[in-house]
């Protein structure tokens, strides 16, 4: 693989471009297989409204997950007796009633099918039919065979168990977002080309108007905030022009190709030579804001969900105390992710890039997105061990240890292979060594003022651009891919290893970039390359999320949702003064302004595709299946809102801030200039005391009698003319120090 995709000196660049195109076709078609429709996206299992809970079903799941047409599958149903309940329950005189339902778009579905199935004819298959004991659980399965002539698309079904006797109900739950697929390969890509046609539509909807968001907003959203907006308009619980199978079939493979980027992107900002000066003060900063975050937000959180001021589905699904601080602390991680992408284009609009404020924002962004991967990590072990009913122990952490450690070791690696991927070049244009940059841009500054190129010479560069752009984009691919290869191994670690072993691929991603951008030969192309996908990654990513949030859910979540962002504004005031605080002390050498200390948490607050990443990686695990769904809702509520806020007060903080270090920098100035003229004068009048004072006749009596050859002469002049009247004025009394 070296040897064909890295060229070697001498060979041409032909072949290279040659070999290179007839193989990245099948590298992407392995990265497509590999990414395969999940089988849990968008499913929930819920109660029904009214549901007297008599009997309490925990979960519903299909085997195979990825249901298809003209097959069998195995439905299992488990639930158990409330602990509760006073006496044991006969089977036998109880039904299931189970309803299939076809579904155009959420809660507008038609009945397909209805199952009346007794109780005991679910629960074994030895003939006998024993009593339900309150707190033991119980296993309910049933075969069905999907026809081939099934409708395509997505189902929802609802069980109802009822007495037999008098048709009370006792239980009700629903399982909704089952999409069925084809079974035959042609109908598959004839379902995936309606899927892509009707996606393209909507991305291409979602560029037009939300490129137009910040003009239409006054500036205060950026063009992320109209992608998100349109996605919703487009999504299945609104125009239903991108339907839920739709998004099933596309959203896994859109997804973790967009992470991939994501974390690369991040990591690559990650250029420590550029923070060397503020490096210990960024360390502060992003300390402080986790702490006080991870506090803040846990404790906030914990308080007012156990007094009832604030209802949290997500907290209320949960048994034990534990467990719900546990989901406290795993949002508490969230809510110290930021937004890259907003803090950098926020930058570039202020076109304040070297200005302190500007690389203190951007530092503490990119590095606060690297704790917080490390913090997920723990949260979710955490998590884990609270919800399953285990222990939070040594054990716990050693395997966190080594999923970071293996997580960064993949990097590592990842990184040498974008190292040879970056080293495709075509032209010299394309030098890998910048160390005579400087003087090559000189020597064609001189060139161009002495020599006008000729027509063939014009057409050979205009040649060679081409071929530069041809291999560039070949070489942004090739990265891209990397990437997402990396990212699939180290999310399907987890499955290889039968749960027992995972790793971080945001980690895994974010660590190959950061190491494959401090090589400086290759920085340069590793940016280009990834600048090159920004648009066409971003694009489909937020369009994806809005499209895929439950507007009705997000309505239940709203005020929890504006909860946790009141308490992270919070957390990041109280962290930003902290670590300026400290930082003043540790690092007096450094210019931090009260303006800057005051301010900077407003420059902190936007949230995006770092924090979206981690909330599919919740969703991911299958033992969060139950209450990840209301999560997933409540966390991207709050990135939509920290989106559309973050942004806007970025902007004003940054603003303010300049303007301060503006005042103090001329304020610096005049005391500068006034200390040196005093000095000057100070150093002026030492200097003639030692001198005999002779009347002033002419400069050049004054320069002899002085000693002096005119330097120390030239920096005196007269505050008024030559005065008049007797010969008896001293030169000292004239000499002020001349201000250039």
């Amino acid at each position: 693989l070296t040897r064909m995709v890295v060229p070697s000196r001498s060979r041409s660049v032909t072949s290279t471009v040659a070999f290179s195109r007839a193989t990245w076709p099948a590298y992407l078609v392995g990265l497509l297989l590999l990414a395969a429709p999940g089988a849990h996206a968008g499913r929930s299992f819920e109660a029904c409204d009214g549901n007297p809970a008599t009997i309490v079903f925990q979960s519903m799941a299909a085997s195979p997950e990825l249901l298809r047409t003209n097959s069998d599958i195995q439905v299992m149903v488990t639930g158990h007796l409330p602990d509760t309940a006073t006496s044991t329950l006969d089977p036998s005189l109880l039904t299931v009633v189970m309803d299939i339902n076809y579904c155009r778009r959420p809660n507008d579905c038609m009945s397909v099918r209805r199952l009346d199935l007794p109780v005991c004819s679910l629960l074994n298959t030895t003939g006998k039919c024993e009593a339900l004991v309150p707190g033991q659980e119980f296993l309910v399965t049933q075969s069905v065979h999907l026809p081939l002539s099934l409708i395509r698309g997505t189902y929802s079904v609802s069980g109802q168990v009822l007495r037999t006797a008098d048709s009370q109900l006792l239980s009700c739950y629903s399982l909704v977002g089952v999409d069925v697929l084809a079974s035959s390969l042609i109908t598959r890509f004839r379902d995936y080309g309606d899927a892509l046609v009707a996606f393209g539509m909507a991305s291409s909807a979602s560029y037009a108007l939300g490129s137009l968001f910040p003009r239409l907003t006054f500036g205060m959203c950026p063009q992320i905030s109209g992608f998100l907006f349109i996605g919703i308009i487009v999504g299945p619980y609104c125009t239903n022009l991108v339907t839920h199978m739709d998004v099933f079939l596309l959203g896994e493979f859109i997804n973790k190709v967009s992470l991939a980027w994501i974390g690369g992107a991040a990591g690559a900002e990650i250029f420590l030579p550029e923070y060397r000066s503020i490096l210990g003060q960024m360390g502060l900063q992003v300390m402080s804001i986790t702490v006080c975050t991870l506090i803040i937000v846990t404790t906030g959180i914990v308080l007012l969900s156990g007094s009832g001021i604030l209802s949290i589905p997500v907290l209320d699904m949960q048994p034990t105390f534990v467990a719900k601080v546990s989901i406290c602390c795993l949002i508490g991680a969230l809510m110290t992710a930021r937004s890259p992408a907003s803090a950098i284009a926020v930058i570039n609009e202020l076109q304040c890039n070297h200005a302190d404020v500007a690389k203190m924002t951007l530092g503490i962004t990119v590095l606060g997105d690297i704790v917080v991967l490390i913090i997920f990590s723990l949260c979710s072990q955490f998590v884990k061990v609270a919800t399953d009913g285990g222990t939070f122990g040594p054990v716990v952490l050693l395997t966190s240890a080594i999923e970071i450690v293996t997580s960064v070791v993949l990097g590592a690696v990842t990184a040498q292979v974008l190292r040879l991927v970056l080293s495709i070049r075509a032209t010299p244009r394309d030098s890998l060594d910048d160390e005579d940059s400087s003087d090559s841009d000189d020597k064609e500054k001189a060139d161009e003022k002495t020599h006008i190129p000729s027509q063939a010479s014009v057409a050979n560069i205009e040649a060679q651009e081409r071929q530069h752009a041809y291999v560039a984009a070949l070489r942004s691919i090739f990265v891209l891919a990397t990437l997402a290869a990396s990212f699939l191994i180290a999310e399907k670690a987890s499955i290889w290893s039968n749960e027992m072993f995972e790793m971080e691929p945001l980690l895994t991603c974010t660590v190959a970039a950061c190491l494959c951008g401090h090589d400086a030969g290759r920085r340069a192309a590793l940016m280009e390359s990834l600048g090159m996908w920004a648009r066409s990654v971003l694009l489909p990513f937020f369009t994806l999320a809005g499209a895929c949030l439950q507007l009705p859910g997000l309505a239940k979540m709203f005020p929890a949702a504006v909860t946790l962002v009141i308490l992270r504004m919070l957390a990041n005031f109280l962290g930003t003064s902290i670590g300026g605080r400290m930082s003043r002390r540790f690092f007096p050498q450094q210019r931090i302004t009260d303006r800057m200390v005051n301010l900077l948490w407003t420059c902190l607050l936007a949230q995006a595709g770092v924090t979206m990443g981690l909330v599919i990686a919740v969703q991911s695990i299958r033992s969060f299946h139950k209450w990840s769904g209301d999560f997933a809702i409540l966390i991207l509520g709050v990135v939509m809102l920290n989106q559309m806020l973050g942004p806007v007060f970025c902007r004003v903080g940054i603003k303010a801030i300049l303007e301060d270090e503006a005042k103090h920098d001329l304020r610096e100035d005049t005391n500068r200039t006034e200390n040196e003229n005093s000095d000057a004068e100070a150093s002026i009048t030492s200097a003639r005391s030692h001198v005999p004072l002779t009347p002033r006749t002419n400069d050049h009596n004054a320069q002899r009698n002085l000693g002096v050859s005119g330097g120390l002469y030239g920096k005196l002049v007269s505050r008024r003319s030559a005065p008049s009247g007797p010969p008896g004025n001293y030169v000292r009394s004239h000499a002020v120090p001349y201000k250039e």
